[in-house]
């Protein structure tokens, strides 16, 4: 029999859900932003993390990057928590709510990853040093049209979009699911956003590398034909355990985001009940 929510969410709950995402994504994206670069690195260049670090400290693409990094995960994050508590409270009619954690979070990190994959792209050209000037600068997404044409251009486009959905939705899905069993057995917001999301990384690392490599590549290259599966398979079977050069760094970075992030919730909701409460009275 299908099961209802005890409690409707309401669009306070879900706005106040994704407030809480974007504002603490950004003290947590500038506090762990020198681990991010350092494994967009290693992802790219495999290199070794101590090199990595002597790379990025040179300022090449460093505080760029930066810029990129935090519009990505605000213009990410906001929609991934507002949308992931919609999808939750409605996939909760249907399912268990611990199921429904994991399957709307999936639904909704897909269509949030695909929309903020163009900053993505963006910074991960940035952080690696690349260039804008062989086809007259601009944006990815312009360039890769210029390239390619309007029809192969856009499906370079969505490729990149589609790979970027797919990762956060299994990302999500992990984050969000684990976060609730935490929190259910008594974690603080802090340990539960935190740990969560060390969890996630782990489980979608060999789909981040495939996607970074992806998106790293300049948009006036070609692109292979092969799913997101197939190229984790390849990369994985090629490299082994070389694949998950980066792991440490970024599930730090993860950590300290994620963790500044939950620290942040507990007040970011207080002020935004506060703010619906004072508009309900006028």
């Amino acid at each position: 029999m299908p099961q209802t929510t005890s409690t409707p969410l309401g669009y306070q709950g879900a706005l106040s859900a994704g407030v809480v995402g974007a504002v603490g994504a950004i003290p947590g994206t500038v506090l762990s932003f020198p681990l991010d670069a350092i494994k967009i690195r290693q992802q790219t260049k495999a290199v070794p993390f101590f090199a990595a670090a002597r790379s990025i400290s040179s300022g090449v693409g460093f505080s760029s990057g930066l810029g990129h990094a935090v519009t990505q995960k605000v213009v990410t994050r906001f929609p991934m928590f507002l949308v992931s508590a919609v999808a939750v409270d409605k996939a909760e009619v249907y399912m268990s709510a611990d199921r429904a954690a994991y399957a709307g979070s999936a639904a909704s990190g897909y269509v949030t990853g695909s929309l903020a994959s163009a900053a993505e792209w963006n910074k991960v050209q940035k952080s690696v040093g690349a260039k804008s000037s062989r086809s007259g600068g601009g944006g990815v997404v312009q360039r890769s049209l210029r390239a390619h044409g309007l029809v192969v251009g856009a499906q370079h486009a969505w490729k990149r979009a589609h790979f970027c959905g797919l990762r956060n939705g299994l990302f999500d899905s992990v984050f969000f699911g684990s976060k609730r069993a935490l929190s259910s057995r008594g974690c603080s917001d802090s340990v539960s956003y935190g740990l969560a999301a060390s969890f996630a990384v782990v489980a979608d690392y060999a789909f981040d590398v495939v996607t970074k490599r992806l998106l790293a590549l300049p948009p006036e290259d070609p692109l292979g034909r092969s799913g997101i599966l197939r190229a984790a398979y390849r990369v994985v079977s090629e490299e082994g355990l070389g694949v998950f050069r980066g792991l440490g760094a970024k599930t730090g970075e993860f950590a300290v985001s994620y963790a500044v992030t939950g620290a942040c919730a507990a007040t970011v909701i207080k002020a935004c009940d506060g703010i619906f409460l004072k508009k309900q009275e006028d």
